[in-house]
């Protein structure tokens, strides 16, 4: 399949675009200065999260409605932090801890996500640490929001009167912080709501100690009453529970050998230490049963990889008197009760290692029907079923930090796991099965994606390796030969049955190539350098299958080896840490992009050089499949630039003001020119986002708009044109999968 993108020499680009000297910046695009606001009032933050065919942004209703936009199908892959019933049935919700919220449409049969509006700079709120309902509303939500290592820690309070189509943010980082992604993420919640009076609302921080708001969620304040500010551990607040019959606040903090359990009786205006609660122990979760009895899990740290001992606790309604009602000395994560029948208990373990039904091994489950007086470990007896996601069949369910009953079926709960959510529908049986209740619900961190012209999307991700999709909405096709997180993939464009992968740590190398367009891997077992625990990074081969190149993470150097790994040899000029792409056409080019800006070989990847692009590049770049030496090269706030003669000249798109990420994809017609998707902005004041442009570059249009923002090209730092299907692009995201934007109107 031949294309023409923009051919000719380079001077037939001048003419078109115009030369130009600017370097290419390698800085990334500032997040907006962080205000120090606790209040939405005045300044509203509208994020809806929107329906396809919104208009917004200055797309007219007809341009908006040519969209539809997904998350490719993989099928669960992510921690799920936390999942909820809710007063309404057949209404879930639930958390995660890099992918945002999602909501169960019982019409569906499938979870939605809540969060697709939120903004690149805002990124961070993809950590949602904590997610309370309104016990007696159950379309208001709110969602405690933060990771610290994105969006300069930004933690806020976003709240929804609509099941969360939208949501309104509170920046709350001057009172408190969060980290979604941190130990103890699964612990909570460390936000509820007063089943008492709708308007208050309590949250808790890592540190910075405890907030409140009496104005449905518009405004907060410190409660400065309270103890604890943080713990020795980080984790801080961990738990938040309100007492309907006494008007009483539990509030536990994650740390042990000291008080853990406050209680306030005053609307929190002082606090007092429960005592005669185990203080070896730290609090895990505190639940509330219809009659007001409250019970707490305790594990031996904060998780979700504790190990040791740890119970369960009942403060009793009736007279305050406290019970140990633990099935075990071990770690446990959650428990729930029958709304009808207190007697009726079900409780699971968080990281203890024990056998289950298909193989693996991971957390038990025990259920009670005499009020936890005596308790049945399930795990020998149960079943698990893989709910159509195939590549599961082989996992535990683990780190089950939360679960859920339905309080209109008793015979229905819920349990998180670290690769997804679990749901049984008869606990009760004697042999109860649990079903991956995963569908819709996308939590992967893309790490590459090639759309292989006439072949399938092929797809790296974290902690499972990655897929083979030939359809976007049908589960794919696992890799074979597991390596875990993959960083990198590699298709020969001229043989695309031959086919590397990357992954691994300092202590395990793992690259691997396919001869048979990955049914089957093996293993390349010799190191390039025995002296350098070389892995990771970025792979390539070049396009007829021959030379495989290997830029290795953390700066240990590049090797190449034309042998299939049985021999290797330092590239010269090259080091760690660049984005490689091999020459479509001609196997002789190789190219990289990093700290050097962007270097060219011309012997088959064995020697580089540099061109004149010398700048820091850390984005990737794009080469069109068909054409050679043609290269697409997103310079952040320097724009777009453009060679067609293996980087000896270059232009700048002038109709390009910012691009972050660029790719290709299958034109209109056959004999039209590629599409070119970027992240970026066409003009200085445009929002940022997807745009696409069908005339090389002349003219650009909006793909997404305000309720589809994605949080950016995520941890991947890619934007990915589908080769086989016209106007379908893939973004990378920082927890929400592979996105993909379909133009319906084709």
């Amino acid at each position: 399949m031949k294309k023409t993108v923009v051919r000719g020499a380079s001077l037939a680009i001048a003419l078109l675009l115009g030369i130009t000297s600017v370097a290419c910046s390698g800085s990334e695009k500032e997040p907006e200065e962080e205000k120090p606001a606790v209040s939405a009032t005045g300044t509203p933050s509208a994020t809806p999260t929107g329906v396809p065919g919104d208009a917004q942004d200055g797309q007219t209703p007809d341009e908006s409605a040519k969209w539809t936009f997904g998350q490719v199908a993989m099928g669960g892959g992510g921690f799920v932090t936390g999942v909820f019933s809710t007063s309404e049935q057949n209404l879930f919700y639930a958390r995660t801890d890099v992918g945002g919220a999602y909501r169960y449409d019982a019409g569906q049969q499938q979870w939605v996500c809540l969060s697709y509006g939120i903004s690149a700079q805002d990124k961070g709120l993809y950590g949602i640490e904590g997610l309370a309902v309104d016990p007696n509303a159950p379309n208001r939500i709110f969602l405690l929001a933060g990771t610290e290592y994105f969006s300069d820690g930004k933690t806020a309070i976003m709240y929804s009167e609509d099941y969360g189509e939208t949501f309104r943010t509170v920046d709350v980082s001057d009172l408190i912080r969060v980290h979604g992604n941190g130990y103890g993420r699964q612990n909570g919640e460390r936000i509820a709501v007063d089943p008492n009076n709708g308007d208050v609302i309590f949250a808790g921080g890592r540190t910075g100690g405890l907030i409140k708001s009496t104005d449905g969620g518009e405004t907060w304040t410190h409660v400065e009453s309270f103890p604890v500010q943080t713990t020795e551990n980080g984790n801080g607040i961990n738990g938040i529970v309100f007492d309907a019959a006494s008007q009483g606040i539990y509030v536990s903090v994650s740390r042990k050998d000291a008080e853990n359990v406050y209680y306030s009786a005053d609307a929190g205006e002082s606090w007092e230490a429960v005592q005669g609660l185990p203080t070896e122990y730290m609090p895990q979760r505190m639940k509330m049963d219809a009659q007001g009895n409250l019970y707490i899990t305790y594990a031996a740290a904060e998780g979700p990889n504790a190990s040791g001992g740890g119970g369960i606790y009942r403060i009793n309604a009736s007279d305050g008197s406290i019970s140990d009602i633990s099935p075990a000395d071990k770690c446990f994560g959650d428990i729930v009760a029958d709304a009808n029948d207190p007697n009726r208990l079900v409780c699971c373990t968080v990281s203890v290692w024990s056998s289950q039904p298909n193989g693996s091994w991971g957390d038990e489950f025990y259920t009670s029907t005499d009020g936890g007086e005596t308790w049945n470990c399930i795990n020998s007896h149960m079943k698990m079923n893989n709910g159509g996601v195939e590549w599961v069949s082989g996992y535990a369910i683990h780190w089950c930090g939360s679960m859920a009953m339905d309080p209109f079926n008793a015979d229905t709960v819920m349990v998180v796991s670290g690769n997804g959510i679990f749901r049984c529908d008869n606990i009760w049986a004697a042999s109860p099965e649990f079903t991956f209740f995963v569908r819709g619900l996308e939590e992967t961190v893309p790490l590459d994606c090639i759309s292989i012209p006439g072949g399938t999307l092929f797809t790296a991700i974290g902690d499972y390796d990655g897929f083979d999709n030939t359809d976007v909405d049908a589960y794919g096709r696992l890799h074979t030969t597991a390596i875990g997180t993959t960083t990198s993939i590699a298709v020969a464009a001229l043989n695309p049955n031959v086919r590397v992968k990357v992954g691994g740590n300092e202590s395990s190398q793992k690259i691997l190539y396919s001869e048979d367009g990955g049914e089957t891997w093996t293993y390349m077992n010799t190191r390039p350098d025995p002296q350098v625990a070389a892995y990771a990074g970025c792979v390539t081969v070049t396009a007829d299958g021959a030379n495989i190149i290997w830029s290795t993470s953390n700066y240990m150097g590049a090797y190449i080896t034309t042998d299939r790994g049985q021999t290797w040899e330092a590239v010269e000029g090259l080091r760690g840490g660049y984005y490689l792409a091999a020459d479509p056409v001609n196997p002789n080019y190789v190219y990289a992009s990093g700290a050097n800006g962007l270097l060219v070989s011309s012997d088959g990847g064995k020697s580089f050089s540099a061109t004149m692009m010398r700048t820091e590049l850390t984005r990737k770049i794009t080469v069109s499949f068909g054409n050679e030496g043609t290269i697409y090269i997103p310079c952040g706030k320097a724009g777009l630039f453009l060679t067609d003669d293996h980087a000896q000249t270059y232009a700048r798109l002038d109709t390009v003001y910012s691009c972050e990420a660029v790719g290709l994809g299958k034109g209109r017609t056959d004999d039209a020119p590629y599409v070119i998707y970027i992240w970026g902005s066409p003009q200085e004041g445009d929002a940022e986002g997807i745009y696409l442009s069908e005339d090389e570059g002349a003219t650009w249009v909006r793909v997404n708009n305000d309720a589809h923002q994605f949080g950016g090209p995520g941890n991947g730092n890619f934007l990915v044109g589908d080769y086989n299907v016209y106007g379908r692009c893939y973004l990378a995201t920082t927890g929400l999968g592979l996105v993909y934007c379909d133009k319906t109107e084709k």
